[in-house]
C-alpha cells in the first residue's frame, strides 16, 4: 500500500507522520523546533539546524514504515510568516526571524503612513500588524545590510524544507497570503506594495496551487531523511489552512477551533469581495490550501502559553511534564464562575476581534477567600470567554452563520476544557479523532497532487472518522450567558483599550447585583 508523507514545521515541534494512501496512520514523529532566544521578544532559528532536525523526523518516521517504503508523495505545511533569506547559490544569509518575533514593531506605523490600514486590508486582506513577511524583509534590510545584500530569495519556512528536499523553488497561495505582498483579488504578487516597500520582485518565488508538483528528493536529502530518492515533494501551505482540511472544516459555516500556543479560529468562506470592501480589519483574510476557496481567521494570542504560565506559577512542586494535568484537575474542583473570579487572558496581548498588541490580562474580584483551583478555573473560562467573544465576531465579518465548531490540536484532547468551550458558546464542539490534523492536511494534498485522491473531497472521506461531540449543559449555559452579560462584557468593555487599565477598573462596582447561581 502506497503511503502518503506529511511534513508540520511547526513554531514548537517539527512533526511528521506517514499515512496508507486507504487511510489510517502507519507511524509518526516529533523533534522540538530549534529555536534560540535573540533578546527580548525575539527568536530566531538557524536554517541548518532547522533542516537537520527535519531530517531527523522524517528519518524516524520512514524508519517505522518498514523495508524500502513504497512513498508516493511528501507534502510540507508550516509557519506562515517566517521565512529564510537565500543568496544567489540558495545558502541562507541570515537566521529565520521567528514568526512572532517583534523586532519590527515599530514598522506597522510606517505602514500606516505610507499607505494607510484600509487600503492595506483591501489589498491584502490583512489588518496592520508586525509579524508578516514583507516587514521582516525590511528589517533585514535596515538592520543587516550585509545579509541583504547578498539576499536574493525569500522562501517561507516550508518552502525552504522543499527547497532542501528537491532544488527547486515555489510557494502555495496559502503561505503567499502571510507575507503582506500578495494582492488577494488578483492571486499575484502586489507591485505597488513591493514598491512601497522598496524590494524587487525577484525577491518572491513563483506562485503555484497547493498539491502542485514541487520536484523530486534529490539524493543527498534522501541520505539525510530516509526518504526514498526520486519521491515526488508537492507545494504546501500555512499550517492552519492545511489543518481544516484535514477535519473536513472546508465548507462555509464550519468552523476550525486549532488550540496550541495560540487559539486560532478559521472559516472558509467562497469569495472576499464583501469583506475587503467592508475594511473589517478585526480578522484576517487570505487564500485557503483548498483550490479556489478563502477564508477568514482571528485567534486568542498566548492561549497554550498562559496555561503553561499559571500552571507554572501555581504548581511549581509538581514535576513539569504533570503541571497541566494538575491544571486541569484543579480547574475541574472549583466552581463554575471560579467563585468571582476572572482573568481577562491578554497575557501575550489582545487578538481578534480587539486586536490590541498592547492589551495586557487583568485578574477581577480576587479575594483572600480564593485558591489556586479558583485560579485554574478563572483561566480556563477566561480563555472561554474570548473565544465566545471572538466567535460571534466571525460569523458577523464572514457573513455566515456557524453551523458547527471542530476542534483540533492539544486542548482538544481535554474534556474537560472541550465541554467548557461548549457551555460558554452555547455551540456544539466536534472533537476529530485525528490528532495531527496539520500532517493529515498535507498528506491529503500530496495524494491529490500524486493523483491518488481524485479530488479533497475525496481524501477527506477517505481518511474520514467519527467525530465526538461535546453538546451544551442547558443549566450550566445559562449561567455562563447571564455571568457573560453582567460581568464579562463590562470588564472586556473597561479594559479594552489597553489605556483604560490606568485605575478605571476598579472605579466601578462590579459586585453590585451578582448573579448568585454562578458566583
Amino acid at each position: 500500500m502506497a503511503l502518503l508523507i506529511g511534513l508540520d514545521v511547526g513554531t514548537s515541534n517539527i512533526k511528521a507522520a506517514a499515512y496508507r494512501s486507504d487511510g489510517g496512520c502507519v507511524a509518526r514523529a516529533s523533534t522540538p523546533t530549534p529555536t534560540t532566544p535573540a533578546g527580548l521578544r525575539q527568536a530566531e532559528q538557524h536554517p541548518g539546524a532547522l533542516w537537520e532536525a527535519v531530517a531527523e523526523t522524517l528519518a524516524t518516521t520512514l524508519a517505522a514504515c518498514g523495508d524500502a517504503p513504497d512513498v508516493a508523495g511528501l507534502c510540507v505545511a508550516s509557519v506562515g510568516e517566517a521565512g529564510v533569506p537565500l543568496d544567489a547559490h540558495g545558502e541562507p544569509t541570515y537566521p529565520i526571524i521567528a514568526w512572532y518575533d517583534q523586532r519590527t514593531a515599530s514598522l506597522p506605523r510606517w505602514w500606516d503612513e505610507a499607505m494607510g490600514a484600509q487600503p492595506l486590508f483591501a489589498l491584502t486582506g490583512l489588518p496592520l500588524g508586525h509579524t508578516f513577511s514583507l516587514l521582516k524583509m525590511q528589517w533585514l534590510r535596515q538592520m543587516a545590510p550585509e545579509a541583504w545584500a547578498a539576499t536574493q530569495r525569500w522562501l517561507a519556512v516550508g518552502d525552504y524544507v522543499g527547497f532542501r528536499l528537491t532544488g527547486q523553488q515555489a510557494t502555495g497561495y496559502s503561505q503567499a497570503s502571510r507575507t503582506m505582498a500578495l494582492d488577494l483579488t488578483t492571486r499575484a504578487w502586489s507591485d505597488t506594495l513591493l514598491s512601497i516597500a522598496e524590494l524587487p520582485p525577484s525577491l518572491l518565488p513563483t506562485l503555484v496551487p497547493e498539491g502542485t508538483l514541487l520536484g523530486h528528493a534529490l539524493p543527498e536529502a534522501a541520505a539525510a531523511s530516509r526518504i526514498p530518492e526520486g519521491t515526488p515533494v508537492f507545494v504546501g501551505g500555512h499550517d492552519h489552512p492545511v489543518a481544516a482540511i484535514a477535519m473536513g472544516a472546508t465548507e462555509p459555516g464550519v468552523v476550525l477551533d486549532s488550540t496550541g500556543t495560540t487559539e486560532t479560529e478559521l472559516m472558509t468562506i467562497p469569495s472576499v469581495r464583501d469583506i475587503l470592501a467592508r475594511g473589517d480589519g478585526r480578522f484576517s483574510v487570505g487564500c485557503h490550501a483548498a483550490p479556489g476557496s478563502y477564508y477568514v481567521k482571528g485567534g486568542i494570542l498566548g492561549a497554550g502559553s498562559l496555561l503553561r504560565w499559571v500552571a507554572d506559577l501555581c504548581f511549581a512542586d509538581t514535576p513539569p511534564p504533570d503541571r497541566l494535568d494538575a491544571l486541569y484537575t484543579a480547574a475541574e474542583a472549583s466552581p463554575p464562575g471560579a467563585r468571582g473570579l476572572y482573568l481577562l487572558p491578554h497575557l501575550a496581548g489582545a487578538g481578534s476581534p480587539d486586536r490590541d498588541s498592547m492589551a495586557r490580562g487583568v485578574m477581577a474580584g480576587l479575594t483572600l477567600d480564593h485558591s489556586r483551583n479558583d485560579l485554574a478555573r478563572a483561566a480556563f473560562e477566561g480563555l472561554v470567554y474570548e473565544l465566545k467573544t471572538l466567535l460571534n465576531a466571525l460569523a458577523e465579518s464572514a457573513g455566515h452563520g456557524i453551523d458547527r465548531v471542530i476542534a483540533a490540536g492539544g486542548g482538544s484532547q481535554s474534556p474537560f476544557w472541550t465541554q467548557l468551550k461548549a457551555d460558554v458558546t452555547g455551540r456544539p464542539i466536534l472533537v476529530s479523532p485525528h490528532t495531527e490534523a496539520v500532517t493529515l492536511g498535507a498528506a491529503m494534498l500530496a495524494g491529490v497532487g500524486a493523483g491518488i485522491y481524485r479530488s479533497l473531497q475525496d481524501a477527506q472521506a477517505t481518511h474520514a472518522q467519527s467525530s465526538e461531540t461535546y453538546t451544551p449543559d442547558l443549566a450550566r449555559a445559562r449561567d455562563y450567558q447571564r455571568l457573560y452579560q453582567k460581568r464579562i462584557a463590562q470588564i472586556r468593555a473597561l479594559c479594552l483599550p489597553v489605556g483604560a487599565l490606568s485605575g478605571q477598573l476598579w472605579d466601578r462596582d462590579l459586585s453590585a447585583n451578582p448573579d448568585s447561581n454562578v458566583t
